[in-house]
């Protein structure tokens, strides 16, 4: 039995495939990190992982049943902790309101998960069982390196908010057109599908709301697409190796292909039903591409149109390692924006990203995961949005 400690991540990856453990991967959250002040204790993990892999705590002859749970942190020498898997069940006892399953005990301030840097870091939680109790381990994700190695293992891209798992967990089964379970759409086409038959714009609409609303029904309509298509083929079987392969990098390559494309799609569509000028991806400097200029590339290029009614937006679904890659990608444009979907940043991370003018546009549902001491100095996109208008319609853009 592997002892986890001073093991490489690839180690453990590979440890956690041969041994048929339960996993859950997700980005930590403001709320699950701590900066937030809220009363969350500790990292939150869907009720149904929490239910398959501690079945012991998955009863109501007792009241508010738990479990007490090894957990090591295979590269931090001086950390590991008691984790407490509980099961709130005074509603299903009929006494009381709470019908909740948690783990915590994470460690406090001293444990990486609660480490507030580590806001919107991937994580690694995996169980399985040692001489015939649970025992866990976790693992953040300590550079985009282990980001990626943690993504490619598990055949997704991970967004904040969203859970890649063994364990299955509940989803709605979405509706779209039965052409689909014959030929794979294009991101384009679900995107569209979404956008003028499910969720269309309407005026004086919360459109951060929209936002998120649009990508999780896109998300639900691939994953049961994605499911239709594939789940014959592994039931099927592979003649080799070979087969398996171009099977599984097809998924996973078609996967991350969605994630990045549906958010731009997302916010071109509602600049232009806001009525708002931009061009996409169009070249300024040195092969550099932002996502979005405002009002135009034509404005952009033309040195009498002032510097200061010029504006970028950069989208990035995670902008913990990546917000850097924005700030050189405009050099008319002091002041950079960047839409991310990541649930808090810290605050040493704000301060970065203040001292090199950048400034964060999120949904305003998320605006709860960010620390209350900096909140007020971000963005919704109906800011933005607003932003845009204002200065356009002064410079008769």
């Amino acid at each position: 039995m592997c002892d986890f400690k001073q093991n490489t991540l690839q180690e453990l990856l590979a440890h956690i495939g041969s041994h048929q453990w339960h996993w859950i991967v997700k980005r930590l959250s403001g709320n699950d990190t701590g900066i937030t002040g809220g009363h969350q204790s500790g990292v939150y993990l869907p009720k149904a992982f929490i239910q398959e892999v501690f079945p012991q705590v998955n009863r109501i002859d007792s009241e508010n049943p738990s479990l007490q749970v090894p957990c090591i942190f295979p590269y931090d020498r001086d950390f590991d902790t008691q984790l407490r898997a509980i099961y709130y069940n005074s509603k299903p006892r009929g006494t009381g309101t709470r019908n909740e399953f948690r783990i915590t005990c994470w460690g406090g301030s001293g444990s990486p998960v609660q480490t507030n840097d580590n806001t919107g870091a991937l994580f690694l939680f995996t169980v399985g069982q040692r001489d015939g109790a649970p025992h866990a381990f976790a693992w953040v994700a300590r550079s985009s390196a282990e980001e990626s190695a943690i993504e490619a293992w598990c055949g997704t891209e991970v967004e904040p908010g969203d859970f890649s798992s063994s364990v299955v967990l509940p989803a709605p089964t979405p509706t779209y057109p039965d052409a689909w379970n014959l030929s794979f759409p294009s991101g384009d086409a679900i995107f569209q599908y979404v956008e003028q038959r499910l969720l269309p714009w309407r005026s004086a609409i919360d459109i951060d709301q929209l936002l998120l609303k649009r990508r999780e029904s896109e998300y639900q309509i691939f994953r049961r697409i994605e499911d239709k298509h594939t789940l014959p083929l592994i039931v099927k079987g592979f003649s080799s190796v070979e087969d398996f392969v171009h099977i599984a990098h097809t998924v996973t390559n078609r996967r991350k292909n969605r994630t990045g494309h549906s958010l731009e799609c997302n916010l071109a569509s509602i600049f232009r039903s806001e009525n708002v000028s931009f061009s996409p991806q169009e070249v300024t400097e040195a092969h550099k591409r932002p996502d979005f200029l405002f009002p135009s590339i034509k404005c952009y290029r033309d040195p009498a149109y002032p510097s200061n009614r010029l504006f970028m937006l950069a989208s990035k679904t995670c902008c913990k390692d990546r917000w850097r890659q924005v700030l050189s990608e405009a050099d008319r444009i002091p002041i950079k924006h960047l839409f991310t979907l990541q649930e808090g940043i810290s605050e040493n991370q704000y301060d970065e990203m203040d001292s090199a003018q950048l400034r964060l546009v999120v949904p305003k549902a998320n605006l709860k995961h960010f620390p209350v001491s900096f909140r007020s100095q971000l963005l919704t996109l109906r800011n933005f949005v607003d932003l845009q208008k204002e200065c356009q319609k002064a410079c008769g853009s």
